[in-house]
């Protein structure tokens, strides 16, 4: 079957976001689905709610994705998280060891975090229209000057310089295969694999919610992309992002 995902690339010299290009791309239509934009400079990206994405233009992977997975209701959107994350998982992790996936859909290795993703999705009569996937991946960056407290590149892992073209081809082929599971309702599959993966999984440790620290152990994420965590006293929580903090030192 054709590759749906990197069909086209369209390279953008700089732009604030490529989640913003995309957005407005596909708002005014004939975008076609797979279609990456792909930028060498980034000067305003953007992470979860307001955080920011630190990139130093040619170093590292900005680019963002269209997707048109109507298929999918909208009570089972995490799946598609879950879906992009392990693209990126498998195109990776030949290169780095302790490689995991950290809630809601960061790469982590060890505690440090390697790439974000931010997915923003239209939605009409209770089904995906379309979605715009925006990843950064710190491939060749080796020096980071914003407040970000914990970033990583392969470079610095590695010790070794990557062709970022190569290293996208790689994250496409991955999407687009774990894309191509999702279509054909591989969900338990799916599923099991992000969880294999999953930072932190059947382990004890700090989290905070709201003023209480407390000790839990990640059990898993629900449908709706709840994290799930089981604590001390047996109490099973499920938290919405923001809900609940990863105590990492």
């Amino acid at each position: 079957m054709d590759q749906i995902i990197g069909s086209l690339i369209v390279h953008l010299d700089a732009v604030d976001s490529t989640n913003n290009y995309a957005n407005g791309m596909t708002s005014r239509g004939g975008v076609k689905e797979g279609t990456v934009f792909l930028a060498y400079e980034q000067t305003g990206g953007r992470g979860q709610r307001t955080n920011k994405w630190e990139s130093l233009a040619g170093e590292n992977l900005t680019f963002s994705i269209v997707l048109e997975p109507f298929f999918l209701p909208v009570v089972d959107q995490f799946m598609l998280s879950k879906v992009v994350t392990l693209g990126i998982y498998s195109a990776v992790k030949k290169h780095v060891v302790d490689l995991k996936v950290k809630w809601p859909n960061d790469i982590y290795v060890g505690r440090k975090k390697l790439a974000g993703i931010l997915i923003e999705n239209s939605i009409m009569n209770g089904l995906l229209k379309y979605s715009v996937v925006g990843i950064g991946l710190n491939v060749n960056q080796i020096e980071f000057l914003s407040d970000a407290p914990n970033p990583v590149s392969l470079k610095m892992l590695t010790k070794n310089h990557f062709d970022c073209d190569i290293v996208l081809e790689n994250i496409l082929k991955g999407i687009d295969s774990y894309y191509k599971l999702l279509k054909s309702s591989y969900f338990d599959l799916i599923n099991k694999e992000f969880e294999s993966v999953l930072f932190q999984r059947n382990e004890l440790c700090k989290y905070k919610s709201g003023d209480e620290v407390f000790d839990g152990t990640i059990r898993g994420v629900n449908q709706i992309g709840q994290l799930l965590i089981e604590k001390a006293n047996g109490q099973l929580l499920s938290f919405h992002f923001k809900e609940v903090e990863f105590i990492l030192d």
